[in-house]
């Protein structure tokens, strides 16, 4: 009788499914003596029942074969096999995936690495203040400054302490200092009093569509900005390091030079309505539909339409196109 070959070195196409070369062996054995008793099976591979008991009960464990008492019952490799390649399968792209969701972390593990790696420095201190007098951190921010005062402005004129600061800055006018704002559209429906004194006072003003935050910047010794950017808060940043103030003028001047001078509003007094109706005509000659203009005016639809229909009629225009032509000949845009 010759024993079966069973040296470990031997390649297993069965290893996938965790089945050594010699435990193959044993298996298509298995198939080919099925129902024969762990003594007979023994006999060919050359083993003791029972050491070749343990190799059977890794098989009975993998539901290959069936073992009853010493009886070995092998089940049919079509059922048994298909069902460990379907579980390996399963685990291969369990693991897959997780290998995949460690691949993803690579870029934050690699960030904590190089912060810890990164040269340290200094924090830069930033003043947080929870309400208290706004007014008068404003006035002694400006008056420990030189240079342009620039503010955005999306809803002051609902605050309480805006005329105290409205206040505060005329009189920095009047001593030279030049005072440069931005308000949102809607300020000439809301509040264009407002607006206009602070206007006739000397201050430069002009209008966009929609302004983003609260800012003041006193030259380039302060700023003064909201905790959260975008939203409206009680709690403010005291901003004195000069690169964060920079940054923040940069951020001013950018949506200056997209925003509108409005006559009346830049030291000629226009007639009654001429600031309302330059911002209409600037959406106008845009191409703006009645819903855009009406979002970027803070107006209703209803309204914006009545008032290009007001407008075509004072400038004899049958059309949109034929309004702007006769606004840009007037000087109006």
């Amino acid at each position: 009788m010759t024993s079966l070959p069973l040296s470990s070195d031997e390649m297993s196409t069965l290893g996938v499914l965790g089945f050594s070369a010699p435990q193959e062996e044993i298996y298509r054995l298995l198939l080919r003596h099925s129902g024969s008793t762990l003594a007979e099976l023994g006999a060919l591979v050359g083993l003791p029942p029972d050491e070749l008991r343990d190799t059977v009960a890794r098989f009975a464990g993998a539901g290959v074969v069936d073992l009853r008492g010493d009886v070995v019952l092998a089940r049919p490799p079509a059922e048994a096999i298909s069902r460990l390649v379907t579980e390996e399968t399963r685990r291969l792209q369990s693991r897959g995936a997780q290998l995949e969701a460690v691949r993803r972390m690579l870029p934050s593990l690699s960030a904590e690495h190089l912060t810890a790696s990164a040269p340290k420095g200094q924090p830069v201190t930033l003043e947080l203040v929870d309400g208290g007098d706004i007014a008068q951190l404003v006035r002694s921010l400006s008056a420990a400054s030189t240079g342009d005062l620039l503010w955005l402005r999306p809803d002051e004129w609902k605050l309480p302490e805006g005329v105290q600061v409205d206040d505060w800055v005329k009189d920095l006018m009047r001593t030279g200092r030049r005072s440069r704002a931005i308000y949102p559209a809607r300020v000439l429906e809301e509040a264009p009093d407002m607006i206009r004194s602070r206007a006739e006072a000397g201050e430069h003003v002009r209008i966009l569509a929609e302004v983003p935050c609260r800012l003041a910047i006193m030259g380039s010794s302060a700023a003064l900005v909201t905790e959260r950017f975008g939203k409206p808060s009680q709690r403010r940043l005291v901003i004195r390091q000069h690169s964060l103030i920079g940054s923040l003028t940069l951020l001013f001047e950018s949506l200056w030079e997209k925003a509108m001078a409005v006559p009346g509003l830049d030291g000629q007094r226009p007639a009654e309505g001429a600031s309302d109706q330059r911002l209409l005509l600037g959406q106008l000659a845009g191409g703006a539909k009645d819903e855009q203009i009406a979002r970027a005016l803070g107006l209703s639809v209803r309204t914006v339409r009545r008032r290009v229909a007001e407008l075509l009629g004072e400038l004899g225009a049958d059309s949109r196109f034929q309004a702007g032509v006769e606004a840009v000949r007037r000087g109006w845009i």
